[in-house]
């Protein structure tokens, strides 16, 4: 009887920078091949004093793809536990300690988190062309929950549009979002 592996095969050698290969890759590819870079870096240069050049710096940066204009909706993130509100009207990178290092454009949000079930970077909030929220959790420990009609649907892995009203779980903490008319 064969019995199933409770977690995946290791990754074929090249995955790692330490993995060492066999023969010269580079003469795997014509010259024209080679000198084309497939990388399109749209982050902004590291100017003196700026962490991005550091390698020791361990902080999360947000693509400027993930910003947008100026959103046409407003709305309000708050936890009846703590007493906290969060106005959201742009995008923001949500977490206990949230770095201060985002792009312009972006706000850090610090969420009070007596429980300390929140990541220091836990979870980023965008707004669409259309002004629609989206929200996606960074890795987090605890995870990024949303919770529409008695339903939780657990944020993972990839942005997700979010049905206003809801409830928002982050770590432990439970969050009411509502859109906030003028």
């Amino acid at each position: 009887m064969r019995r199933s592996i409770p977690y995946p095969p290791p990754p074929e050698p090249g995955w790692y920078v330490e993995d060492t290969m066999p023969g010269d890759a580079s003469q795997a590819f014509p010259d024209d091949v080679r000198s084309q870079s497939a990388v399109v870096d749209d982050a902004p240069a590291p100017s003196d004093g700026s962490p991005y050049g550091n390698e020791e710096w361990d902080g999360t940066i947000l693509s400027r793809s993930f910003i947008d204009q100026r959103p046409q909706h407003r709305y309000v993130l708050r936890n009846d536990a703590t007493g906290q509100t969060v106005i959201l009207d742009r995008s923001a990178l949500l977490g206990r300690k949230p770095t201060k290092a985002v792009p312009e454009g972006v706000s850090p949000q610090k969420l009070d988190d007596p429980t300390r079930t929140i990541s220091r970077n836990h979870a980023a909030v965008s707004f669409d062309r259309e002004g629609r929220l989206w929200i996606e959790d960074y890795g987090s420990l605890n995870g990024t929950f949303l919770i529409v009609n008695g339903e939780e649907t657990q944020v993972k892995g990839r942005p997700v549009k979010v049905t206003v009203p809801c409830t928002v779980r982050i770590g432990d903490q439970f969050f009411n979002l509502e859109e906030q008319h003028s």
